[in-house]
């Protein structure tokens, strides 16, 4: 009789128990979406609107790179493995307009967005103007999870700190290339070439147009890889290219206001180039500017990915107050 008791016990407390359910883990390839919508819809101007919203060319990059790489899938397809995908986007024809966005609804983490309407029209105006916000967001967990990525296996490195009071994440691949009192440079070996961090200070009475700024970022840009990136030639060195204006963006990094640019990098002298990501962040606290840069040179493949992971690590960055 005790045991019966005993057993009713455990099932009622099992049948009460608040435990969350478990939930699979999201796969998929940094900066990819899947965008679930029937074959048919995707050959129409639906499917256009998704590909020009979604897939236009990512800014700063020398060749032609699409911001996401589209997955598309019918929605009947849409089941098992993949609804573990990270970034999701659901579009079709229904009785009512619906914007919803659904987080670790199939896998986690996941973002999806879900739009429908009732007839073509409107459902390519919504896409078109819910684009940035839905961009925005993914590329927000984009950034979480390639920083969380390269979390798992570290650079252990003092010099960011000792310098400048600062740390960011880096993979475990990157090696100190370069240093000075006021400059620290770090690289990674990939194929055909290099990934580049630089990282320096300014003074706070740096001529610098912040409303702005491009002409003095392209001046700080080019004297810093003058006095410290040069080419393979004598005299040669690091310039922002001419040919193409850099695109010149507001941000905040570590509750700092940032000047964020992007454009390509050539070597004054050289048949050198590549992209570059640079941002000048207002450290009031400190009364400096901080430069935090990633360059890229990887002749004949594609680059998007690299200048991304540049992004995610300098997006990663932690400060404390210098005395």
């Amino acid at each position: 009789m005790r045991l019966r008791i005993i057993g009713c016990l455990l099932i009622f407390m099992g049948c009460n128990s608040t435990s969350t359910p478990l939930v699979k883990p999201s796969n998929g390839n940094i900066n990819t979406l899947t965008v679930v919508m029937p074959n048919l819809l995707w050959e129409t101007e639906v499917g256009e609107a998704v590909r020009a919203a979604f897939a236009y060319p990512q800014e700063g990059l020398p060749q032609q790179e699409p911001l996401f790489d589209l997955k598309q899938m019918p929605p009947e397809v849409f089941t098992g493995f993949a609804r573990s995908s990270r970034a999701v986007l659901w579009v079709g024809f229904g009785n009512e307009v619906v914007i919803r966005t659904d987080k670790n609804r199939y896998a986690a983490p996941q973002q999806m967005a879900v739009l429908s309407a009732p007839d073509t029209t409107t459902l390519v105006e919504i896409i078109l103007s819910q684009s940035t916000t839905l961009i925005e967001s993914l590329k927000t967990a984009e950034i979480a999870e390639r920083q969380r990525r390269m979390g798992i296996s570290p650079l252990n490195q003092n010099t960011l700190k000792s310098i400048f009071g600062i740390d960011i994440i880096m993979p475990s691949a990157y090696q100190l290339f370069k240093e000075d009192t006021m400059v620290a440079w770090f690289q990674r070996e990939v194929r055909k070439g290099h990934i580049n961090l630089l990282v320096y200070a300014l003074p706070r009475n740096t001529t610098l147009n912040w409303e702005s700024p491009l002409k003095d970022i392209i001046r700080i840009r080019d004297s810093v890889g003058k006095a410290f990136v040069p080419g393979r030639l004598d005299g040669g060195h690091l310039i922002t290219e001419g040919a193409y204006e850099p695109y010149v963006n507001y941000t905040k990094i570590a509750n700092m206001p940032a000047i964020e640019t992007r454009g390509t990098w050539e070597v004054k002298g050289d048949f050198m180039a590549g992209p570059f990501l640079h941002y000048v962040l207002d450290d009031k606290e400190n009364s400096r500017f901080l430069v935090l840069e990633g360059f890229v040179f990887a002749p004949s493949v594609a680059k998007r990915d690299y200048i991304f992971e540049t992004e995610a690590s300098i997006r990663s960055l932690k400060r404390q107050r210098i005395d």
